[in-house]
């Protein structure tokens, strides 16, 4: 499964672990990333994750094309929800 490549590709590039969810836990073709952060994970960890991720989706073909409009929709859900 493609979540599982990419865990894969985390580890062994970066050095980061995270785990895939795979079938039977979620329908074939709806397979996901499961990302844990803690208080113990710094901004440059975090930085680094972010950094990683956008290598391997790219690696395996896949695009950040959606991820801008995501990052609208969330700064507008905080806007809206600080404001009550």
């Amino acid at each position: 499964a493609l979540a599982s490549l990419l865990c894969n590709h985390l580890l062994d590039r970066y050095s980061i672990y995270i785990q895939s969810i795979n079938y039977p836990t979620v329908e074939r073709g709806t397979e996901r990333l499961r990302i844990a952060p803690t208080p113990y994970h710094t901004s440059e960890m975090i930085d680094h994750l972010v950094d990683a991720l956008k290598h391997v989706w790219q690696d395996v073909g896949l695009t950040l094309h959606g991820v801008e409009k995501q990052q609208k929709q969330h700064t507008k859900y905080m806007r809206h929800h600080a404001q009550q």
